[in-house]
């Protein structure tokens, strides 16, 4: 007999932040019951992939259009829009609307940032990352600026006129700096807590399962 499959993701011990939506764990149990045992396996592995390539933290992003671009684009693998919304709370702490996300993804495929690689299934494309680039350049550019700010008030403060701008600000005043979602050195676990449990070959190509052929119920969650 085939072992069942089990995961141990539970968002209800995350603490409420700015910017994230409350409630998480219903929201996130309602997310996975819209998906099969082939897409809810599917999903775990992709969650279970940590992000790399990208600094760009997810708050980073700021409207619904480029949070559905991030999580394709983070995770280099071809979604459905229900999968996107488990995602989106699951890994992001951040609600998402089935109907809003289906939008996106229209959007999406007219601005040439996605394509539709099979049924109900998108990927991205390099414009889609080219997008994000841009955005990570700001971020990196406006996080650059207020370290040079700080460390010219520090300097300052201290009687120093000209600072040595290639040395990074006090211990005391780094702690102004808003921080990213996690610390660069946690471990999947740790970033996406609770998570254990068997899930799909990450070997297979980058856009695997596009024939999973769903009806799936489009019920509203709730707005942050």
């Amino acid at each position: 007999m085939e072992q069942a499959f089990t995961h141990r993701i539970d968002l209800s011990r995350v603490t409420h932040r700015h910017g994230q939506s409350p409630d998480l764990e219903p929201k996130r149990r309602r997310a996975w019951d819209r998906l099969d045992d082939r897409e809810r396996r599917y999903v775990v592995s992709v969650y279970n992939k940590p992000v790399t390539d990208w600094d760009l933290p997810f708050s980073e992003v700021s409207s619904a259009y480029e949070r559905v671009l991030y999580v394709l684009v983070t995770t280099d693998r071809a979604l459905s829009a229900e999968q996107i919304a488990y995602l989106l709370i699951a890994r992001h702490y951040r609600n998402a609307d089935i109907t809003s996300i289906r939008k996106q993804l229209a959007i999406g495929v007219r601005q040439e940032h996605l394509r539709l690689v099979g049924h109900n299934r998108y990927g991205s494309t390099e414009d889609a990352d080219e997008k994000l680039k841009v955005i990570e350049q700001q971020w990196r550019a406006r996080r650059n600026a207020s370290r040079v700010a700080r460390v010219i008030r520090a300097a300052h403060a201290a009687g120093i006129e000209s600072p040595d701008l290639s040395i990074n600000p006090p211990e005391d005043e780094q702690s102004e700096e808003p921080t990213t979602e996690f610390a660069p050195d946690t471990s999947p676990e740790e970033r996406f807590p609770g998570l254990t449990g068997e899930f799909e070959s990450d070997a297979a190509e980058r856009f695997p399962g596009i024939s999973v052929e769903t009806d799936i119920r489009e019920d509203s969650e709730d707005q942050p």
